[in-house]
């Protein structure tokens, strides 16, 4: 009997170190989903949509290595893209801002991926994110535009991921180079439904995001006649190139990201009570995707998130204060165009709804309308862009992506490996055991 105390002594402290480990891992898979803000991807984005080609990019809080993992295949996402400076150099390096470019792909075909943040890899809401390339087409002529991006004080930003969406476009994205350059062939923007894009030389709206992570973003608005160059784009500013400029003119974007100017009627404080509500909220506003965003259309598509089935009441303030009830449909998603054309200059979007704890709760959103006549739902930032869904379409940008939304996609399988190693050590214990009994026998 005596002789089997260390043997029993040795499977419970086996079991429970295997619990132990399992419970660790989960642990591990809650605090990388929840994201600690340092690793979580934010802000995603795919642009560059081609029959073969597609690029991702994204923000982290703090500079950080980052990759995409891609496939054919949703249970095989295993081949690796780095971020584009990373290519160049042969290293890799952190940054706060991130572009990976993915080439060699075929036409017509769905592909998965995934994003590599730091020592983690993170999906869409317990899915890979996927994109599906368009058919071949014969490129057109080379459209070129170009530009530079600089700061408060002319210096050149490098680095900077610059999003260009021609009117009714897919967006193109680039990199400024070390004196702050960047460069893009309007020629390889596709429409909506993955075709050609077909635009004015002249007369199609242009709109201009920068990322530049940590340093700051810029929105411009420019059209075709004055692409090649743009005028320099500033940091931390939402300027126009365009006649009706004045509208934005004196506008500037504070640290907080929320804009002063005379066509809102919000002050900063409650701007920024309202953002820090909308972070810990499980209702947002997508679309327009930060205060003081320039919309190009006077009839925008207003965007969000809700848990599903719930209302939210939505208020835009014009002299007839145009109002709305929606409910989020089964993916958490509601979207709300108004009845009539808003007119041009600063306006505010309110999204007031109950709480978990039946309170009414209200966030808002302030924007700048820019065009005149009834253009399609344009905005200048890449709220302006399209959810991904399980559902292959040509569909392929996705709106801003807070860290809660975003999945750690390691934690299960190493609970299940864990698991399956436990047990094969129980049985091979066992048998071991029975085996040297025999023996003595």
């Amino acid at each position: 009997m005596n002789k089997r105390i260390p043997t029993l002594l040795g499977i419970l402290i086996l079991i429970g170190g295997l619990v132990a480990g399992v419970i660790l891992v989960n642990m591990r898979q809650g605090l990388g989903t929840k994201a600690g803000p340092t690793e979580s991807p934010k802000n995603v984005k795919v642009s560059n949509l081609g029959s073969t080609t597609f690029s991702a990019s994204w923000t982290t809080d703090v500079p950080l290595t980052g990759l995409i993992k891609y496939s054919e295949d949703p249970a095989k996402i295993n081949t690796p893209a780095g971020d584009v400076r990373d290519q160049i150099s042969g290293t890799s390096q952190g940054y706060t801002n991130h572009l990976v470019n993915v080439t060699g792909l075929g036409a017509n075909k769905t592909y998965y991926f995934l994003i590599v943040s730091g020592s983690a890899s993170y999906n869409d809401n317990s899915k890979p994110f996927q994109v599906r390339t368009p058919a071949q087409v014969i490129s057109p002529p080379e459209e070129v535009i170009f530009g530079k991006v600089v700061g408060a004080s002319g210096e050149a930003v490098n680095g900077a991921i610059v999003f260009v969406e021609a009117e009714g476009g897919e967006s193109l994205a680039t990199m400024t180079k070390t004196d702050g350059t960047w460069r893009l062939n309007l020629a390889n923007a596709r429409d909506k439904s993955g075709k050609v894009l077909t635009y004015d030389p002249q007369t199609t709206l242009l709109s201009i995001f920068v990322q530049a992570g940590s340093a700051g973003t810029a929105t411009a608005i420019t059209d075709t006649s004055k692409r090649s160059p743009v005028p320099d784009i500033i940091l931390g500013k939402n300027q126009s190139f365009i006649e009706a400029g004045s509208l934005v003119s004196g506008l500037v974007v504070s640290d907080s990201g929320s804009v002063t100017g005379a066509g809102f009627q919000l002050v900063e404080a409650q701007l920024s009570l309202s953002e820090q509500l909308e972070a810990t909220s499980a209702v947002k506003i997508l679309n327009p995707a930060v205060n003081g965003e320039i919309i190009a259309t006077d009839l925008p598509e207003f965007r969000g998130k809700a848990p599903t089935g719930s209302t939210v009441k939505l208020t835009v303030d014009t002299p007839n204060q145009l109002t709305q009830v929606v409910t989020a449909n089964i993916d958490g998603n509601w979207t709300w165009t108004p009845p009539q054309k808003l007119g041009q200059g600063g306006h505010v979007l309110t999204a007031e709804f109950t709480d978990g704890a039946n309170k009414l709760q209200t966030i808002t959103r302030t924007f700048t309308v820019l065009a005149g006549s009834g253009l399609p739902a344009f905005t200048a930032t890449p709220s302006a862009t399209i959810s991904l869904t399980p559902t292959p379409t040509s569909a392929t940008t996705m709106p801003p992506t807070t860290s809660e939304e975003l999945e750690d996609a390691g934690g299960l399988m190493t609970s299940l490996i864990l698991a399956m190693l436990g047990i094969g050590l129980l049985v091979f214990g066992k048998v071991t055991k029975k085996r040297l009994g025999e023996n003595r026998d």
